[in-house]
């Protein structure tokens, strides 16, 4: 009979998600993600086949976390620039109040490993399709809405949002947060019509984004700290 578990799966995934964001995927050892998730070598591998094994779980699981994020950016009810906006300067707030500034796990990867892995890239290539069709799905409703330029080619836009999320990522790791939330403010302004601006603004007033659900206005309250 085999020894009863005595550790919570979830928490060992957690904290090799937390491993792999910091270290990435070469520079992570099972050392490390049993000293994270406090637990022994032997109890790792009597859950885990390897390290390998491990890193594809996390990497599945931390995709999959996106899910509501993208369903929200299909079907929220806000103007689309402040769906963007959510998502890019959330996203990237969120980072940069991380005092280590790590960024993504999916993003980190990529940077990585490229497409050395075909195993990662089953992974990454359809959470990053599924990203793309919400981004060209609220784009083309903005365009109907009149807040985003009707010339612009929303497939190509969404892989643009895509990339520079990704771009912004990196630089989030050692740029001030306000040069880095000023500049995706700035490029989903370029996506807008007057209309769009108005909207944009209107909805969300200037503030300092934090960790809010996605689609919903963000308001700006004075800080007392």
């Amino acid at each position: 009979m085999g020894r009863k578990r005595t550790f919570d799966e979830q928490t060992v995934i957690k904290a090799a998600i937390a491993v792999f964001s910091e270290h990435g995927y070469t520079g992570t050892d099972v050392g490390m993600v049993c000293e994270r998730a406090n637990i022994g070598r032997s109890s790792f591998y009597n859950t885990f086949d390897s390290l390998d094994a491990l890193f594809l779980r996390a990497l599945r699981d931390y995709t999959a976390t996106g899910i509501p994020a993208r369903e929200e950016l299909r079907t929220g009810t806000a103007p689309a620039p402040t769906l963007i906006m959510d998502r890019l300067g959330g996203e990237l707030a969120e980072q940069c109040e991380d005092d280590q500034r790590i960024g993504c796990l999916s993003a980190n990867t990529a940077a990585e490993l490229g497409r050395e892995v075909d195993a990662v890239c089953t992974i990454l290539d359809p959470d990053r399709q599924a990203w793309l069709d919400s981004y060209r799905l609220v784009l083309e409703r903005g365009q109907v809405e009149r807040h985003i330029h009707s010339e612009l080619d929303a497939k190509v836009h969404a892989e643009l949002i895509h990339s520079v999320l990704a771009g912004l990522r990196i630089a989030a790791r050692v740029m001030p947060a306000d040069n880095v939330l000023a500049q995706a403010s700035a490029f989903i302004e370029s996506l807008c019509t007057p209309e769009g601006f108005a909207a944009l603004h209107g909805h969300t007033a200037p503030h300092t984004y934090g960790r809010k659900t996605p689609g919903h206005p963000i308001t700006t309250e004075s800080s007392t700290q």
